[in-house]
């Protein structure tokens, strides 16, 4: 059976954008006679609040689309920490103990791409210094082992997109990303592949800004030993300047507002596949 998942993080009000995912994601399943379920990724603590997961569920409702509710993500850590663990266990991410103002370390778009040499660039004594104050380090994957792993098994890695066929593995374009937050124990990378197994996911259909993290995800659940899965990779909702509509855009575009000033569900789903 096909499934999809719709997957919002509760830091903030959706907006016509999620509104296109979801719908994206939710009519590919209704066509193939397939389930879509909706998780939600709370994890960052530091910033999802509860009112936003019961506005999200009062939204997605209001569109009149139907979902199959999984477990949000701050019930799965013992998941998380277990794929750390083997991940740890076959060399395959080391600790790096740099200070966030050291390396910026972001759960949803970690762009801070260095390489193991400079994340251990801390030596003995302020190691030692930092573990007696009872900090503890982010880990990173460690791309030169994790491709030493997968040439063991003497096959080419690819991910598919159902639009643009195969591609293959590219992880040239990054460098030893974080796989799991020192505060949190995990990141949006480890946990996203992870819940996508556990649920069942066939198809992640998600915005194009993702794309080239799926080379991340697909390397995770291979050496992870996850299902393999297909992507779409849909175009963005822009605003009336062109401009990508994000939760940190203080858009006017959100459900609740739209809602308020009168727009009806089938307006609302429009307006969002009207604004790729």
């Amino acid at each position: 059976m096909i499934v999809t998942r719709f997957a919002p993080s509760p830091t903030g009000l959706l907006h016509i954008g999620h509104v296109y995912s979801l719908v994206c994601s939710y009519e590919f399943a209704k066509e193939n006679n397939g389930k879509f379920i909706l998780r939600i990724e709370d994890i960052d603590f530091t910033r999802c609040k509860d009112l936003f997961i019961e506005q999200i569920i009062d939204d997605i409702n209001w569109l009149k689309i139907p979902f199959k509710r999984t477990n949000n993500q701050s019930l799965r850590t013992k998941q998380y920490s277990k794929a750390l663990d083997y991940l740890k266990d076959r060399d395959l991410v080391y600790a790096c103990w740099l200070t966030r103002k050291e390396a910026s370390s972001t759960l949803n778009a970690p762009h801070n791409h260095i390489s193991q040499n400079a994340s251990l660039r801390t030596n003995d004594q302020e190691l030692k210094n930092r573990k007696s104050l009872g900090l503890t380090p982010a880990w990173r994957l460690n791309i030169k082992n994790c491709l030493k792993y997968i040439n063991l098994q003497k096959e080419k890695i690819y991910w598919e997109d159902i639009i643009q066929g195969k591609n293959l593995l590219n992880l040239d374009q990054f460098g030893d990303v974080i796989i799991a937050r020192k505060d949190i124990l995990t990141s949006y990378h480890l946990s996203v592949t992870v819940d996508d197994n556990s649920d069942g996911v066939t198809h992640i259909i998600r915005g194009n800004d993702l794309e080239s993290y799926t080379n991340i995800h697909r390397l995770l659940q291979v050496l992870l030993n996850l299902r393999e899965t297909k992507w779409f990779h849909h175009k963005l909702v822009k605003d009336t300047n062109g401009n990508r509509i994000a939760k940190r855009s203080n858009s006017k575009l959100t459900i609740k507002e739209l809602r308020e000033n009168g727009y009806s569900a089938n307006e609302v789903i429009k307006l969002a596949k009207s604004s790729t």
